[in-house]
Parts: structure tokens; C-alpha cells; sequence
């Protein structure tokens, strides 16, 4: 009989079992995740919390402080009578739900020096359980953690998964298979007074919950991280009373399994996988189910890119095939960005131009598709997807935690910026200065300001000058020897010619292109702001030989003629004001000659 319950020794690692189940059945898998998947991002567990809320009503009564194994009878001892317990601990220190929620709040909720350290956020597992959600993978998660990091990942991920916090809210849920993720909080949340968290509470659970677990175990498979079983005998019945399992039962664990564990193991025969703590577990299960998509749907070329998406853009239906080609190309930069290696020590300019020419490269079919896509929209019909391209590359930007070279940090929006100069491009060849103003101004993202963040928008994060190391890319090898006025304008130049000329038909052309969209970049930064004191982004359009004799800029007076002034004269208020337009000219010419200027001309 024993020989029987004992688990089969697997023939391939446990890892590529489950990559391999999860990738072809989508949303059949749900996660289990225990107070290890947590501990990592510096939340304390439900009974931590105890600990340390019995350790201050110790000091509070002048008492010594207990320790941890002492604690179960310091309470007896000392307590109101009632079994240590969460919620019986925060009726008795707070008796309102604002006072226990501001007890709470320094367990669970940062303060601006633990966010800027990572502390109590969402970490690196909670964001690649974020991913499998976003690509289908993962439809329901059970969890009996208290903190609130899972959805605040998912809702980074622009997903508001349904929760499920308290048998009440059972009742009114939404289907499992209708939601497009379910949250199920088995122990409660640390802003409600009906958590579970004593070996009693967790002896046995509500019969709603029961119900609702003998579903999930019946329904789905199960992958276990970060739960010993050790203390929810509850879960661990409910566990042992699946008979049957329609589908595997992977638990992985970042040590050796206790007793418990072992015992639910060997009944359900599952596939283990042992040195798996959360924050490796889940980003190696994330990029096996990307390298099993290339496998199963390997990457268009370029021209094939490009010639569906002149096939899907004129079908008003086609919306979301439309987004799909873009969504795979996003994801694969997504990908390049949080695997790309640090920095050497001491990179050399060479090195550098190697990092950028590599981005460069894995941007290509992306900024053809935007070229063709934006000039192609003549309607204007996708002009909020090309918004949500820039939106998402800029996101797609890991932030480096310690980075020791800011250039090498910078790269990580490099494929942002040049996607948003390939749109502006095609903005402008088709005069639709409204596209281009919305792809500079309404894709944002966050910076540091003081001991927070504020949003910015594209035109600002992605400034020639902010992502771009004006002494780096004038000493890049390509150049050899010879350095620019402005190196961020010729480099970006070069990197999208080849893309915008099959568009605009010639060299000449596209460098006349060029020039009128950095101008009209240039007045946008003006009219609208950017911030850390960079000003407008000069450029070519802007070098001695672009002024006329009598103090004008050859580009401004080319935007004064074929320039739709319905569209800039708009103040941010969206009232018309001429006279403040034309000021704003004035300014930026002034900005413009006396921007930093380099002894070589470009």
C-alpha cells in the first residue's frame, strides 16, 4: 500500500511539467498561495501581527515582553479571558474600524521609505502572478495572506480581479468562469475584524467557504507556493477530502515539505518542486510559458507584420486583431526588458552602442507597424491604441532597484522612445498634428518627486535628454571620431529612417519630416512644460544653417504656414488663445538659440 501512495519519480523536472499543463490549458490552473509568497516583500504574517500587537500591550501595561514561545500564555495570564486571537485582539485595542485600521496600517501599508526601498509592495512574484493572470494562464487564486499585494499587482496590470474576503460575499460572486479573475482571501483581510488566524479559527471553515474550496479542488488544478499546512487543518481537510483530482496538483516550496505536506502530496500524487521560493518560482514559470509561445506561434516577420496590419486596418471590426500584433510585440520587449543582464562595471562606449543596437534591433517590426499603422489610420479609428503602445513600453520599464549606471538603467526606456518618435513621425507625414499632440501628452508615467511620485507625460519622460546620455552617444564608435551639435537628434535620426522612407519616398524627404516633427515636439515641450529644468529638445532643426538671416527658424515659419492652429492655439483648459500662441513661438526661438551648444555643427 505504500508503495502505491508514494510519488512517482517524475522524467523530466517538475518545472517543465507545469509550464507545459498551464500553456495548454489556460484558466484551468489556480494558485494556492500561503504567507511565503509575502514574507519576501516584507509583510508579516497573521500571526506576526499578533505577536506584535500582544508585544505592545506588554509595554503598554509596563509588562515585560513576551517572547514568541511564551506569548499563548502571557495572554492567558494577562489578557480578558477570551483565546488569543486576531480579531479578538483588535476588538479589544481599537473598537472602531478606523481606529483598527490605522493600527494595522504600519504591518501592511509602506511608508514613503519602505515603498522607495520595495518593502510591503508588490515584489517580483506578486508581479509575474500579475503577468500569468494578464495572458489567461491563471483565473482564480486562493491565498491566506491578509495583505493586499496580489491586487495591487493585478490592478498595475489594469486588471480588478473580483475578491473574495468573507463568506457574505459568496453569495452575490461572480461565476468563476465568468470573471476574468477571482481572488479568494480564505483567511479575510487585515481591514476586517473576521479574519481567521488561530489554530481553533482555522480548525474548520464556514460551510459557504467549504463549498465554494470543494469547487476549485474539484474544478482546477492547483499550484501550491509558500503554504506548509501546518496550521489550517481547515484547508488541509478540505485537501484531503478531494478524492479525485481532475487535474495535477503541483506544489512547490522553498524548502523541504513538512509532514503535512508530504502526506497531501503522496495522496494526490503530485509533481513537487523543492528550492522554489516565490520570487524565482513564479518569473520562471512566466518566461517558460513565453518561450512555449514562440515555440507554438513563432514571430512574424516584418513584412508579414506589416502586410496583416494593412489587411486588418481598414475593417472597422477588427479592433482587437489590431491590438493582438501590437500586444505580442510589446510583450516581447516586455520580456527582452526584465531579463536584459546589469551593467559591467566600467561599460565602454562601445559596450554602450552594443546595449543600444541591441534594443534597437528588437524594437524593428514594432516601429514598422506603428509607422504604417499611424500614417494608414486616416480616420483616426486607433488612435487610443497607439496611445497605449507608448503607455505600455514606458511601464514595461523595470526600475532598477540600486542601478549603479544611470545609462545603462535609461536603456529600459530607449524601445518607449523609439516608438514614440516613430508615431510622431508618421503623425506629422500625414498632418495630423492632433495624433501627435495626444501621443505627447497622454501616455504618462511616474517619477520620483520628493518622497512620491507624480505622473508626467511621454513628451517629458521620454525627452531626448532624459533617456538619452548626450557625452555617451556623441563617443558611440559608429560615428567615428566625429562628434555632433546634438548626438540624442542625429542618433534618433538614423534609427528611423530606415523605417519612416518606404512612407515618405526619399532621404531628403524624410530629413525635411524630421525636422518639422522635432519642431513641432519642440513647441509642444514649450507650450505644455517638461520638468527637471530640460526645456525644449533641440535638434537638427535647430543648428546654424536652419536660421534665416533675419533671426527666424526656417521650421517655425514652415509650421506658421501648413500648421492646423485650430489644434495648438488650444490652451490645456481647451480654450482658444492666439495671442498666448504666438508668444509661445516667440519663446521657444529664444529657447532654441540659446540651447547648449557643441563647437561641431550637425
Amino acid at each position: 500500500m505504500d508503495d502505491l501512495l508514494a510519488p512517482r519519480r517524475p522524467v523530466f523536472d517538475a518545472r517543465i511539467s507545469l509550464a507545459t499543463a498551464v500553456h495548454a490549458q489556460p484558466g484551468v490552473y489556480a494558485l494556492l498561495l500561503g504567507s511565503g509568497t509575502s514574507t519576501a516583500a516584507g509583510v508579516p504574517t497573521g500571526w506576526g501581527v499578533v505577536t506584535a500587537l500582544v508585544a505592545k500591550v506588554a509595554a503598554a501595561a509596563g509588562e515585560a515582553m513576551p517572547t514568541d514561545a511564551d506569548i499563548e500564555k502571557w495572554w492567558t495570564e494577562h489578557g480578558d479571558g477570551a483565546p488569543l486571537g486576531y480579531s479578538a485582539l483588535l476588538e479589544s485595542l481599537a473598537s472602531t474600524p478606523a481606529a483598527r485600521r490605522a493600527l494595522l496600517a504600519s504591518f501592511f501599508e509602506p511608508t514613503p521609505e519602505e515603498r522607495q526601498q520595495g518593502i510591503k509592495v508588490p515584489g517580483t512574484a506578486h508581479r509575474a502572478i500579475a503577468a500569468l493572470v494578464a495572458r489567461g494562464a491563471v483565473r482564480v487564486v486562493i491565498t491566506t495572506n491578509f495583505d493586499r499585494l496580489i491586487e495591487q499587482a493585478l490592478e498595475a496590470e489594469g486588471i480588478f480581479p473580483q475578491v473574495i474576503a468573507s463568506p457574505a460575499a459568496i453569495e452575490g460572486m461572480e461565476p468563476l468562469p465568468h470573471a476574468r479573475c477571482t481572488v479568494i482571501k480564505l483567511h479575510g483581510d487585515y481591514a476586517r475584524t473576521d479574519q481567521l488566524n488561530t489554530v481553533e479559527e482555522l480548525s474548520a471553515y464556514s460551510a459557504p467557504w467549504q463549498r465554494l474550496l470543494e469547487r476549485v479542488l474539484d474544478e482546477y488544478g492547483l499550484i501550491v507556493n509558500g503554504w506548509s499546512g501546518d496550521w489550517d487543518h481547515g484547508l488541509v481537510a478540505a485537501l484531503e477530502g478531494t478524492r479525485s483530482r481532475r487535474y495535477p496538483l503541483f506544489w512547490a516550496s522553498r524548502g523541504e515539505l513538512g509532514q503535512i505536506a508530504k502526506r497531501l502530496v503522496a495522496q494526490h500524487r503530485a509533481h513537487v518542486i523543492t528550492g522554489a521560493a516565490a520570487e524565482q518560482f513564479f518569473p520562471d514559470l512566466v518566461n517558460r510559458l513565453e518561450a512555449l509561445d514562440d515555440l507554438a506561434d513563432p514571430p512574424l516577420t516584418k513584412a508579414m507584420a506589416v502586410a496583416r496590419l494593412k489587411r486588418l486596418l481598414p475593417d472597422p471590426v477588427k479592433h482587437i486583431e489590431v491590438a493582438d500584433l501590437f500586444d505580442t510585440e510589446i510583450r516581447r520587449l516586455r520580456d527582452y526588458l526584465r531579463t536584459m543582464p546589469p551593467a559591467p562595471p566600467t561599460p565602454d562606449p562601445a559596450a554602450l552602442q552594443r546595449a543600444h543596437d541591441d534594443v534597437r534591433a528588437r524594437c524593428d517590426t514594432l516601429m514598422r507597424l506603428l509607422a504604417h499603422g499611424v500614417y494608414l489610420d486616416r480616420d483616426r479609428q486607433h488612435t487610443a491604441l497607439w496611445v497605449r503602445v507608448i503607455e505600455q513600453l514606458m511601464r514595461a520599464r523595470r526600475r532598477p532597484e540600486g542601478e549603479p549606471d544611470p545609462r545603462w538603467a535609461n536603456l529600459q526606456h530607449y524601445p518607449a522612445l523609439l516608438a514614440l518618435k516613430t508615431a510622431s513621425l508618421a503623425a506629422v507625414a500625414c498632418y495630423h498634428d492632433d495624433v501627435l499632440l495626444r501621443l505627447l501628452r497622454r501616455p504618462t508615467w511616474r517619477i520620483r518627486a520628493g518622497n512620491g511620485h507624480r505622473p508626467v507625460a511621454a513628451m517629458d519622460a521620454l525627452h531626448d535628454c532624459r533617456v538619452l546620455d548626450f557625452d555617451t552617444v556623441n563617443t558611440f564608435p559608429r560615428w567615428h571620431g566625429t562628434t555632433w551639435q546634438y548626438p540624442q537628434s542625429r542618433l534618433l535620426r538614423e534609427e528611423t529612417l530606415p523605417v519612416l522612407l518606404p512612407l515618405v519616398g526619399d532621404e531628403d524627404s524624410f530629413l525635411q519630416l524630421y525636422h518639422r516633427t522635432e519642431y513641432r515636439t519642440a513647441l509642444a515641450q514649450s507650450l505644455f512644460g517638461v520638468g527637471d529644468g530640460l526645456g525644449p529638445a533641440p535638434g537638427g532643426f535647430a543648428v546654424d544653417s536652419q536660421w534665416a538671416a533675419d533671426g527666424t527658424l526656417y521650421w517655425e515659419a514652415d509650421f506658421r504656414e501648413n500648421a492646423d492652429r485650430d489644434i495648438w492655439e488650444r490652451t490645456p483648459l481647451g480654450r482658444r488663445d492666439g495671442e498666448a500662441y504666438g508668444r509661445r513661438l516667440a519663446v521657444l526661438a529664444e529657447q532654441l538659440r540659446t540651447a547648449g551648444h557643441q563647437p561641431p555643427a550637425d
